[in-house]
């Protein structure tokens, strides 16, 4: 009977270093596919981010022409020859036809615009006067503006 204790304790320990074997193997197998898990997302992430940089560096070369052909076409000499290219003409607002405005939105006052508005105004006044002196008086005098 003492022979198989002494085989039953060697068993068990042969049995227990055997199992401890297999979950450090385990262990170690689940270790190599998370590593290669991660190298495949990185490398995907880096591609997704070369083509990212690729496309940013187009962009930027394409917005730098954009602004070479807007600066060339806003200036003066080219915006005249490409209004004679169709058909068209430009002149220069008259001092009366400027209004200017802060950033807001508010009209300025200015010499010429407060000389419009006035004359606007007077205008306004002789055509209601008109108007009031043009209706038929029927008792009842209303005031329509």
């Amino acid at each position: 009977m003492r022979k198989n204790k002494k085989i039953s304790k060697r068993m068990s320990r042969l049995t227990v270093n055997m199992m401890h074997l297999g979950a450090i193997m385990l262990t170690f197998f689940v270790m190599v596919v998370l590593n290669l898990m991660a190298s495949s997302s990185c490398s995907q992430l880096t591609k997704i981010i070369a083509d990212k940089e690729k496309q940013l560096a187009d962009s930027k070369v394409e917005l730098s022409k954009n602004i070479v052909r807007w600066d060339s076409v806003k200036s003066s000499v080219n915006l005249e020859r490409a209004l004679v290219v169709r058909g068209m003409s430009m002149n220069y607002p008259k001092s009366n036809q400027i209004v200017r405005m802060d950033e807001r939105g508010r009209v300025i006052p200015s010499q010429n615009s407060v000389a419009v508005l006035r004359r606007k105004k007077q205008e306004q006044e002789r055509s209601t006067a008109s108007f009031e002196t043009r209706r038929p008086y029927n008792g009842i005098r209303r005031v329509i503006r």
